[in-house]
């Protein structure tokens, strides 16, 4: 069941930029300066973080399910793991991150900018993907199936064994076995 957060863990990361595991279910979060706080394993399902700092960031493993994090700047966040099921991703700042394996399905992801950033492996089935700038994005692997994003958008990247919506399984700008 999703509650409310804990008021002693919110009260932690205040002070010390630091609460690994906790349960912040919930917590409005937004414009604070959470530059390299670690959260890894965090509970931030339903959370609001509308433009807060997240760089450099351990969210390894957080859970951000339902999360709102509107132009929010994860750049040089460690998101091995990290769930963005249904997260609100719009105009949120994912320049050159590493992105392996990450859950985005059902995300909103409407200018998002994935510039140089590794999304091989990504569930990004259900996505809203329109404007997301993905030049040099890795997408080796990714599910996109069921995206919604424009072609142009795509043909700079790295299609390696992606499955995408129209074109099925693309393989452009792979590397030379």
């Amino acid at each position: 069941m999703c509650g409310a957060f804990n008021e002693e863990d919110l009260a932690h990361l205040k002070t010390y930029n630091s609460c690994p595991g906790c349960d912040l279910t919930k917590a409005n979060l937004s414009w604070l300066d959470l530059q390299e706080a670690d959260l890894g394993g965090a509970d931030l399902r339903k959370a609001q973080l509308i433009r807060t700092n997240l760089r450099r960031t351990n969210l390894v493993k957080a859970n951000l399910t339902d999360a709102n994090l509107l132009a929010a700047s994860l750049v040089g966040a460690e998101l091995t793991e990290t769930n963005f099921y249904r997260a609100n991703l719009r105009g949120a700042n994912m320049t050159g991150n590493n992105l392996q394996g990450t859950t985005f399905r059902g995300a909103v992801l409407v200018g998002t900018n994935f510039t140089d950033a590794d999304l091989s492996h990504a569930d990004l089935r259900d996505t809203w993907m329109y404007s997301s700038q993905l030049k040099e994005t890795i997408l080796t692997g990714a599910n996109m199936s069921t995206a919604k994003v424009w072609y142009h958008q795509i043909k700079k990247a790295i299609l390696c064994d992606t499955n995408t919506r129209f074109w099925n399984v693309v393989n452009t700008g792979c590397a030379a076995m």
